[in-house]
């Protein structure tokens, strides 16, 4: 079926390694882009609200041997929350999903796939949807609507990618992830039954989930998914990698260590899962040892902005966001309008950014202090860290890297700055 093409290659590519410069670094759920594709850029419909999460309860003392997963105290989104959604999307766009129209939905399928791949995505989108409201068997239109919610999906993370790399917010990805996630998630409802499209979708909704930032309601994606996934599945082990990544974003090292260790029990003797194993081996697990303990301090030779001077021991009692850059790193660089939101966004609740550079890094591009103004880099102040010294105690492989530091000084996350969820933070920083 045509869905295997697009929705399997998608997922085949969304747990490649994430570290930054230096790797090889796919989004969540990354797809590949298509080759200079005439993008589109007319606003799509936002998806109905949904209720964020309650931070999670405390977890048991030791971590249970088989991660099933304890169950987080999250809020349930509303119960017709995905129908009136469906009902929005639908309405907005002019079709519905009822399979009552006549026509031809195979042909009308194999259009929007043609313009997806393009990168023409309104259109695909349009014609996607006239598909979804014909005559067909279940099967067909399950694909259709996979497509449809992948459609979605390629265009907020475009739109995504696009803002990073030039600044600039042409539409709205984050509207895109959002109905591309209630889309997944009414596939994963209504063919529950058919492992091959409700398991896809649900742990695409949770790479939807990621790609906003919100490990809450990716975790409650990636573990459905598990849950459902046949132990000999390619994407059971996915789903389970991603669910620690998830338990980590939301400050919970004890669930994340259970699912990595889990996954390298199951997974570890097979040469096929050798990559995985081994980031879990020398990346993840060492960064989660971190978590709960006191933060190494940041060994700068001198602070750049002049703000601070003492090091970490004179923001105690502050909520720190710790992020490691280079002037040669390109990640670093893509990543700063998502850097600037989240400064701007969290500064005001209290947090407290700073970098963390090696003016004489040998790969080094420019000077820090250029870097910073010609890029106008929002950190509150910048540590020049000569010789790199503060890196190794942070087990910082891959830029960008980034830490959350607590207000007793306690290192509560660290990971790629991709990763950093914003569960965490609003627990740290109440309103």
């Amino acid at each position: 079926m045509k869905y295997l093409t697009s929705i399997t290659a998608l997922c085949l590519l969304a747990l490649l390694p994430l570290s930054g410069c230096g790797e090889k670094t796919p989004a969540p759920g990354e797809t590949g882009k298509p080759s200079a594709p005439a993008k589109e850029t007319s606003p799509g419909p936002t998806p109905a609200e949904v209720v964020k999460p309650a931070a999670p309860a405390a977890e048991p003392a030791k971590p249970p041997a088989e991660p099933e997963v304890a169950e987080n105290p999250e809020k349930e989104e509303p119960k017709p929350a995905i129908s009136s959604a469906i009902e929005s999307l639908t309405g907005s766009l002019g079709y519905n999903l009822d399979g009552q129209e006549e026509g031809d939905p195979k042909t009308e399928l194999e259009k929007g796939l043609s313009l997806q791949k393009q990168g023409r995505y309104t259109k695909a989108l349009e014609v996607l949807g006239h598909a979804a409201a014909m005559k067909g068997d279940e099967s067909l239109r399950a694909e259709i609507l996979l497509e449809l919610a992948e459609t979605y999906f390629r265009r907020g993370k475009d739109a995504q990618q696009e803002s990073l790399e030039t600044g600039e917010v042409v539409e709205d990805p984050d509207a895109s992830l959002e109905t591309s996630a209630v889309l997944f998630k009414e596939v994963a409802r209504r063919y529950k039954t058919e492992l091959d499209f409700s398991t896809q979708a649900a742990y695409m909704a949770g790479s939807c989930y990621l790609l906003l930032g919100d490990h809450q309601r990716g975790l409650k994606a990636y573990k459905s998914a598990f849950e459902n996934f046949p132990r000999t599945s390619k994407y059971r082990s996915k789903a389970l990698e991603r669910a620690g990544v998830c338990y980590a974003g939301i400050g919970n090292p004890i669930q994340a260590r259970a699912f990595f260790e889990k996954y390298v029990r199951d997974y570890g003797a097979d040469p096929k899962f050798a990559s995985t194993v081994t980031k879990i081996r020398n990346k993840y697990l060492p960064e989660l040892a971190l978590a709960g303990r006191p933060a190494p301090p940041i060994r700068a030779t001198s602070w750049l902005n002049g703000h601070i001077t003492g090091g970490l021991e004179e923001l105690r009692g502050e909520v720190v966001v710790v992020t490691f850059f280079s002037t040669w790193c390109n990640h670093c660089k893509s990543e700063l309008p998502r850097l600037r939101k989240d400064v701007e966004k969290w500064t005001e609740r209290g947090a407290v950014f700073i970098g963390v550079a090696n003016p004489s890094d040998p790969k080094g591009k420019s000077p820090v202090d250029v870097y910073v103004k010609v890029n106008k880099v929002p950190f509150f102040d910048v540590a020049l860290d000569e010789g790199g010294r503060s890196w190794r105690p942070y087990q910082v492989s891959g830029l960008p890297a980034a830490a959350i530091i607590d207000q007793d000084g306690i290192l509560r996350w660290r990971g790629h700055y991709t990763f950093m969820g914003q569960s965490l933070l609003e627990e740290l920083l109440p309103e």
